[in-house]
């Protein structure tokens, strides 16, 4: 615990991605991915901390070995019913080492390029306030433009039908309870 791990923790050198791989990738999270700014409450501080990731979601766990040999990050298996085949996430590192995929990816991105900007903007964001101010408290100006660009966010990675509607979600345990609850209540 409290350890820092992967390839920039053991100085590893990953090999240099190729036009191709970087267009290749941006395809990829175009169709199967999702760049997120996430948020969490961190209760001994009483402030939210912010962060910046990239999933790709795929059944072949080979694709999803490759990003995680050109870019580090993490392959993880996704949780399943006992009827769904076996499915895998790619994780990119998170906060500002995500920038480095992102920056790379988003000259090919068709469909995310404004999720992409919008992420890179909160890396900006983060970077300045980890490095220029150490232990000081956040501005109240910086820290109202992480909370911003976490909603603007949260609204273009909006699915479904119904409007958007800018409010906090509960963790995902709560979320799938909720559900399970729901559908034994209306068997």
């Amino acid at each position: 615990p409290g350890r820092r791990a992967g390839a920039p923790a053991l100085r590893l050198t990953l090999p240099e991605p190729t036009d191709t791989d970087w267009a290749y990738a941006a395809g990829f999270v175009d169709g199967e991915g999702c760049i997120a700014v996430t948020r969490s409450f961190v209760p001994a501080r009483a402030k939210y901390s912010y962060s910046v990731t990239v999933v790709v979601a795929n059944r072949d766990r080979a694709v999803l070995a490759w990003f995680k040999d050109l870019w580090g990050g993490w392959v993880v298996s996704v949780p399943g019913t006992e009827r769904s085949r076996e499915a895998w996430n790619w994780r990119s590192p998170t906060g500002c080492s995500s920038e480095p995929f992102l920056v790379g990816i988003r000259p090919w991105l068709k469909i995310k390029a404004p999720q992409c900007d919008n992420a890179l903007a909160m890396i900006a964001v983060l970077r300045r306030s980890r490095y220029t101010l150490g232990r000081k408290s956040l501005p109240s100006e910086w820290a109202s433009l992480q909370e911003q660009h976490y909603w603007i966010q949260r609204e273009m990675n909006h699915r479904g039908t119904a409007p958007f509607v800018a409010e906090a979600m509960h963790s995902p345990r709560a979320i799938s309870r909720s559900r399970r609850a729901a559908k034994l209540m209306s068997c």
